[in-house]
């Protein structure tokens, strides 16, 4: 999975308009960003990583942290 395709999962999970996150946004500038959108990244990220746990969703900072996530 390529850094852009990533970022497109990101951004279909927040709900938020196409290329409008960086890997260098700010998980807590984004409103949407709570526990639920947690879970849904998961799930999402489970299928190419299924050793990603909540706890690692949690310690994120940025949207590349969760890209680093998110597998090959």
């Amino acid at each position: 999975m390529t850094i852009q395709e990533k970022l497109q999962l990101i951004e279909k999970v927040l709900c938020t308009k196409p290329n409008t996150l960086t890997e260098e946004t700010r998980l807590d500038s984004l409103p949407m960003w709570d526990s639920l959108t947690m879970l849904s990244l998961q799930i999402e990220f489970s299928q190419a990583n299924p050793d990603v746990q909540f706890d690692h969703l949690y310690m994120c900072n940025t949207v590349g942290d969760l890209c680093k996530l998110a597998g090959a």
